[in-house]
């Protein structure tokens, strides 16, 4: 009887794949109202859209997306008999999501194949594809790249998009009130802090009323949609007071997004609203899921930035630098706020496609266009008592600087190991003497601003410098792998151009360690045995300096960090701590001294960042499911941690190196693979910490196109994005 019952049950609908947080918890149906008037996910429904219990009991409906069917494949007996974790110690549920993601194939330098689609088996009509050598090298020198590849395979993510088919008529000043303006203006404390120049929501709200003509463009339009729906999103208490006004704004910023990206005017709120979104916000506008990988990467907003601002900005004259030296002139802070914009627009638009890529020329060029602006920095510096914000943008206006020096200085003499050593040792002083700058001048801004501003400025400027010494000294091991293996090869032409022949990089190392003193290309082995320590410590210092950022408050308001400059860094920071332990438990069947810190340091620094995303009422899965970056980067961070407690779990099992690689898809060389166990007391065992870190900003794949963002979201001659330079 129970039988037949349960055979003439009938599906379990369409909307099986929705239901609400108290439903769920309570194991029942969750009736639902029509799919099409269902509000946005992860936020409390109205009640004409709660589900029928909430409805009837009053209760407050949040409805997420709820995964149906078995567990995930591919479970390891370990997996299954490990005891259940405590309540308290349970990470977040993204992190028990992850195993559909393939990190692995763009983490380790000698993925076989080419840049095409592999033949199809004989027995697999649709092999999984694999990543081309190209894509690996982008992946392993290149942030974006690296998140672009990962996100592209994963179905959940960016899901909810949806293009809006309405246009928004409203009036938004009346939608927003002056009051409520001010309201919501103080909960974007952190965004101004990275991006000065950013207009106040009453500012913009009254030239929205005025009857200027400038005022109503869609820019202005969409900047102060955009910075009202993003202080909503992390304001339980208003988001709760006016349930409809999120729904809202999101059509807003969807109607007048589409009509900036197509034709954005020539204003200055349009560099602000691409600084924003390419900072903070990049898939915001992607009108659907198959695009919001591709969007992770900024490049419309910035090459779209760029245009603009050298269309707006005059020609720098020398009262400009005379106002920008003098604190108590009344236009210094017009002045320093315009400085610090364009340096920055000017920075990420020099890291799109990566600097490795970049001719000595083009660099220089930009070093000459920052010249006079660090001048007047330092002079300003020197003469001056300042406030802990100009302290801060001056002193990360000078880690770009100093970089692009020592990027200069490596390409020049990337092939002679002497004096590459000697850059790499340069940077390091550097570094560090700017690092005990930056906190002497902070100190002396004491009765400047509030102690939050101190606090979070000195850990920003120490994980900036910590980072540049790390990327410098990551291109000085591949430019020196590279040199070793055009050595052997014979084709050592100086040519600092490098492409998919550093993707040898680890048997280079192995071959370096393992051959005489006297063999060709042993300069390997010395910079490793200078570097190999400080690289990885370095590392450790970026993540645990963010760990400082993320505790500081502003004006009761939880660190933001922007994505290009900090989140970013944190994700490539953690794919290469994981791929440094990888190369030297391959070659030396052991993993890193410090391996336990750095496995407590990523799951700490994926839960900082999801904070970032995901409010106490709005979960990250819910917020990835929306194409939010910063729920995307914590479930990559929480990734990277599954795949180093798996190495360690596999090591301390005593497993066969075969058997070790076979689970991470690596094919061991026998020439120059122990086996586990093996003592290897060489000189370089315990220097060997290193792996490619080259920091930049850009697309994994450079050669998408701007119509895969739709026609709406297309771009007219005048403003399609292109390659800038400054030569």
């Amino acid at each position: 009887m129970q039988q037949d019952q349960r055979t003439g049950r009938g599906p379990r609908g369409k909307y099986a794949r929705l239901i609400c947080a108290g439903c769920r918890s309570r194991k029942i149906k969750c009736v639902l109202p029509s799919l099409n008037s269902i509000g946005p996910l992860g936020i409390p429904q109205p009640l004409e859209t709660s589900c029928e219990r909430c409805r009837h009991l009053d209760l407050q409906c949040i409805i997420e997306r709820s995964t149906l069917g078995r567990p995930a494949a591919k479970r390891s007996h370990n997996q299954a008999s490990a005891p259940l974790e405590k309540p308290e110690e349970k990470e977040d549920e993204v992190a028990t999501a992850l195993l559909g993601l393939e990190i692995n194939d763009h983490l380790f330098s000698e993925v076989p194949g080419e840049d095409t689609i592999p033949s199809q088996a004989n027995d697999n009509p649709n092999p999984p594809q694999r990543p081309g050598k190209r894509a690996v090298f982008r992946s392993m020198t290149e942030a974006n790249a690296f998140m672009s590849s990962v996100l592209g395979k994963d179905a959940a993510f960016g899901c909810e998009i949806a293009h809006a088919t309405s246009r928004w008529i409203r009036s938004l000043s009346d939608l927003i009130s002056n009051d409520m303006a001010i309201s919501l203006d103080n909960h974007l404390v952190w965004y101004r802090f990275f991006l000065p120049n950013t207009p106040t929501l009453a500012n913009l709200r009254n030239r929205l009323i005025s009857e200027e003509i400038s005022s109503t463009n869609p820019a202005t339009h969409l900047l102060f949609a955009l910075l009202c729906l993003t202080s909503l999103d992390g304001t339980e208490s208003l988001a709760q007071q006016y349930p409809h006004l999120k729904q809202s704004l999101q059509l807003a910023v969807s109607s007048y997004g589409q009509e900036f990206i197509f034709s954005p005017p020539t204003h200055p709120d349009s560099v602000a609203v691409c600084l924003f979104l390419a900072e903070f916000r990049p898939t915001l506008l992607a009108t659907s899921q198959f695009v919001a990988h591709k969007a992770v990467s900024p490049e419309i907003y910035i090459n779209l930035a760029y245009r603009i601002a050298e269309r707006l900005a005059p020609v720098r004259d020398v009262s400009f630098f005379h106002d920008l030296m003098n604190p108590q002139s009344p236009g210094f802070e017009r002045c320093f706020a315009s400085s610090v914009q364009e340096l920055k627009i000017r920075c990420l638009d020099l890291g799109l496609d990566g600097f490795l890529s970049k001719s000595i020329p083009t660099m220089r060029s930009m070093v000459e266009y920052m010249q006079p602006h660090i001048d007047a920095y330092q002079h300003v510096l020197q003469n001056h008592q300042c406030s802990p914000r100009i302290v801060f943008h001056i002193q990360w206006s000078m880690s770009f600087y100093v970089m692009l020096e020592a990027l200069i200085q490596a390409k020049q003499c990337w092939n002679a190991p002497e004096r590459l050593f000697l850059v790499v040792e340069e940077v390091e002083k550097r570094c560090q003497e700017q690092i005990k700058v930056s906190n002497s001048l902070l100190v002396d801004a004491t009765g400047q601003r509030t102690r939050e501003d101190l606090s979070a400025a000195r850990s920003l400027l120490g994980m900036k410098f910590h980072w540049v010494f790390a990327g410098i000294c990551g291109l000085g091991l591949l430019y020196t792998a590279v040199s070793r293996t055009r050595l052997i090869e014979g084709k050592n032409d100086g040519d600092p151009d490098i492409h998919s022949e550093s993707l040898r990089i680890v048997d280079e190392v192995a071959g370096s360690v393992y051959s005489p003193p006297d063999a060709p290309g042993q300069h390997l082995s010395a910079f490793l045995e200078r570097f190999g320590e400080a690289y990885p410590e370095r590392l450790v210092r970026v993540l645990e300096t963010f760990l400082e950022c993320a505790e500081w408050k502003m004006g009761g308001i939880p660190f933001k960090a922007p994505l290009q400059n900090v989140v970013y860094g944190i994700v490539f920071v953690s794919k290469n701590i994981v791929e440094n332990n990888l190369v030297k438990a391959r070659i030396f069947g052991r993993l890193n001294q410090n391996f336990e810190k750095q496995l407590d340091l990523l799951p700490r620094c994926a839960r900082c960042v999801g904070n970032m995303a995901a409010s106490p009422w709005k979960s990250t899965k819910s917020a990835f499911a929306t194409g939010c970056v910063y729920a995307a980067s914590c479930k990559i961070i929480y990734g990277l941690h599954n795949i180093l407690e798996r190495l360690r779990r596999e090591l301390s099992k005593g497993a066969k190196c075969d058997e070790t690689w076979d689970l991470f898809n690596f094919a061991p060389d026998s020439t120059h693979v122990p086996f586990m166990g093996m003592d290897l007391d060489t000189p370089s065992f315990d220097a060997w910490n290193l792996w490619p870190h080259v920091g930049s900003s850009s697309p994994w794949d450079t050669s998408f196109d701007l119509s895969d963002w739709g026609p709406e979201l297309s771009h007219d001659g005048v403003f399609e994005p292109m390659n800038m330079s400054w030569m």
